[in-house]
């Protein structure tokens, strides 16, 4: 782009001292707007502000009877959810479910709510739940 500031300013300054009526030179910045700027100041995260969602597990599990024989003696259900029932869908990405080494493919992962896994097998045994988080959200993992 030409340089007319610095031409206009010397013909200014020309004119103005014979009496002339040349208007005089305004500088003036362009600035370019960026809206992918503005957008991503938006979706920046906020330092130090904690927000709290409730969130409950708890599981089920119901006896089949003495017809079952075996390690197949409940039909259970765990399940994550929202304390009041809210969809937790916005907060929560995806949950993994770890089950007994017994169970075949015993790493359990539930990408949609509703996040719970239901099976056959036994009655009692620890579940560890690791729920894991949209990038907006929260970076950590959380274990249950």
């Amino acid at each position: 782009m030409p340089n007319t500031t610095s031409s206009t300013k010397k013909q200014s300054a020309e004119h103005s001292d014979s009496g002339g009526s040349f208007p005089k030179a305004q500088r003036t910045k362009i600035v370019k707007s960026n809206d992918d700027t503005e957008s991503k100041n938006v979706i920046k995260k906020l330092k130090d502000v904690e927000i709290s969602v409730p969130i409950v597990y708890d599981n089920m599990a119901f006896w089949l009877g003495k017809k079952v024989s075996g390690y197949l003696s409940h039909k259970w259900t765990v399940h994550v959810g929202g304390a009041t029932s809210e969809d937790l869908v916005v907060v929560i990405k995806h949950a993994i479910f770890q089950l007994h080494l017994s169970f075949n493919n015993p790493t359990r992962v539930v990408e949609s709510p509703p996040f719970e896994l239901s099976e056959s097998g036994w009655g009692e045994f620890e579940i560890a739940i690791t729920l894991y988080f949209h990038s907006d959200v929260c970076d950590k993992p959380l274990n249950l």
